[in-house]
């Protein structure tokens, strides 16, 4: 695990969400992967415009820390949530996300993961 490239990610994740008028809700930086639970801060912003400037300024912040090769794949899966029970369920299945891979036994033990902002509810 590359703490110090871990930190950075999330760190980026942050400060996107500040700059692009968003709110992170949940996020689960695995190993290979990040999971993260994004809304729109206003109209005109958008989920995809946000993950795709997300992808290139942690790209470009993870070279401070001497990474080298490819940090995100091209393509990504995104999903719509219709309502606010969809929010919680899909926010728990993030949280569960390393219990479901075998990399801590209580999901409270992944320091890569939490809230950045609560749910709506």
């Amino acid at each position: 695990v590359r703490s110090d490239l871990n930190l950075l990610v999330l760190e980026v994740l942050r400060e996107e969400q500040k700059r692009q008028n968003c709110v992170v809700f949940t996020y689960c930086l695995m190993p290979d992967h990040l999971h993260f639970l994004v809304s729109p801060g206003r109209d005109g912003i958008s989920a995809l415009t946000f993950t795709d400037q997300y992808k290139g300024k942690s790209t470009n912040a993870s070279w401070t820390v001497k990474w080298r090769g490819k940090l995100w794949q091209l393509r990504y899966f995104d999903h719509i949530v219709r309502t606010e029970e969809n929010l919680r369920v899909i926010s728990e299945y993030i949280l569960d996300n390393p219990v479901r891979k075998g990399l801590v036994e209580n999901r409270e033990d992944w320091q890569w993961s939490g809230q950045m902002n609560p749910l709506p509810y």
